[in-house]
């Protein structure tokens, strides 16, 4: 744990999720962390920054960081349902149950990657979009959201606060979030779960030239977010 999140005898050091600062901080094999490591990046992953308390003080460390968990289906490593799978059902619910709910409620993306195809790794390189490219795409909308955030003292649409996003003008209307509006209810998903789907869709109309999300930026928010279909 402390090297993941900072710590250690005397002085507090910085760990990983600090030195990650604007930057990226990916954790392959995400459930083979223990469970107290991956709890304790709750607090950083909400507030952006470490607060680390010792007997002679505290100390806190700046942690704006973009955090990227791998998993596999189970520890064999196998795709579930797979005939050389060697886990059992019980198995894989424990390996995947370290990631617990209130830390993947933190997570604005959870998708499923299925296992590659011979078709696609055989693809020439003119089949896929070049990295330039979408760096081109990225930083046209991180510009969009730039000035469209400023008058608030934002840069970016994941540093907007929920009651920023749920007031006029920036509030979308009632037809584009019925669907998020009705899991908000349903208890599927969380009020903070709420507030990070809306940053997400308003990303995805940056990324398509939009200058607002429409209801199926909303629907391709929340997939992205739960893995379900909507």
């Amino acid at each position: 744990m402390p090297s993941l999140v900072g710590g250690g005898s005397g002085l507090a050091r910085p760990g990983a999720v600090s030195l990650a600062h604007r930057g990226v901080l990916f954790l392959d094999e995400a459930p083979e962390f223990s469970k107290g490591a991956l709890e304790a990046l709750r607090q950083p992953l909400e507030h952006g920054r470490v607060q680390l308390a010792r007997s002679r003080g505290g100390t806190e460390y700046p942690a704006l960081t973009q955090l990227v968990l791998a998993a596999n289906p189970c520890p064999c490593a196998k795709p579930a349902g797979d005939a050389y799978c060697e886990c059992s059902p019980l198995a894989r619910r424990r390996y995947l149950g370290r990631l617990s709910g209130p830390l993947l409620d933190r997570i604005d993306v959870q998708v499923q990657l299925p296992a590659v195809r011979a078709a696609e790794l055989m693809a020439g390189e003119g089949d896929r979009e070049s990295s330039a490219a979408v760096a081109r795409r990225v930083a046209t909308a991180r510009d969009a959201a730039a000035e469209r955030w400023a008058g608030l003292g934002h840069r970016l649409n994941g540093q907007v606060p929920g009651p920023d996003l749920r007031r006029p003008p920036w509030r979308l209307p009632g037809s584009d979030t019925a669907e998020l509006r009705a899991r908000l209810d349903s208890g599927s998903l969380s009020a903070r779960g709420f507030d990070r789907v809306i940053r997400l869709a308003w990303t995805i109309a940056d990324l398509d030239g939009r200058s607002r999300p429409v209801r199926d930026d909303v629907l391709e928010a929340i997939q992205l977010r739960t893995g379900d279909a909507t």
